[in-house]
């Protein structure tokens, strides 16, 4: 019975020890706020106006992206060319955009994760679509191979028509 209750006594004290104390903890600064977010509520109107109008705009500029190497756009028209609407006719360019493009672009395009761009706002053309997806730029894995050449025209068309109106 000594040991079980020794036992009990260990454990619960095992367990106050990790919970820490009761100082409350130094509240850190969020590096994410502005400036003008910053200020506090008894600033003047000018400070707390621009707050508001900062909130309530969003930006809505085009993403700038890096120009295509011209034998990669020259390899897209190719590609283009090749594939005939009875092709296309036959793939579900959403679904393999669900299946391949959603764990960085997310379903909207919105999404940008480890450096992909915001797909509603880039501004690139059919051939520009098809040579990034074939050959890949920066982090995004070159499709080739992957995708056959129909289904890469596919979602590149699934982007320009449907995510981009």
């Amino acid at each position: 019975m000594k040991k079980i209750s020794f036992v009990i006594v260990l454990l619960f004290s095992g367990l106050v020890w990790s919970c820490g104390d009761d100082k409350p903890k130094e509240k850190k600064e969020d590096p994410f706020k502005t400036e003008a977010t910053k200020k506090k509520k008894g600033d003047d109107e000018e400070t707390s106006a621009a707050v508001v109008s900062e909130e309530s705009e969003p930006e809505e500029e085009p993403v700038e992206t890096t120009p295509i190497p011209p034998e990669q756009i020259k390899k897209a028209k190719e590609i283009l060319a090749s594939i005939s609407d009875s092709d296309l006719a036959t793939i579900d360019g959403k679904k393999k955009y669900k299946l391949f493009c959603t764990p960085c672009h997310g379903m909207d395009g919105k999404m940008a994760i480890n450096g992909a761009k915001d797909l509603t706002k880039v501004k690139t053309s059919l051939e520009e679509n098809v040579a990034q997806i074939y050959h890949g730029k920066g982090l995004m894995t070159p499709f080739k191979g992957v995708l056959k050449d129909a289904e890469i025209v596919a979602v590149a068309n699934y982007v320009r028509d449907v995510l981009r109106k």
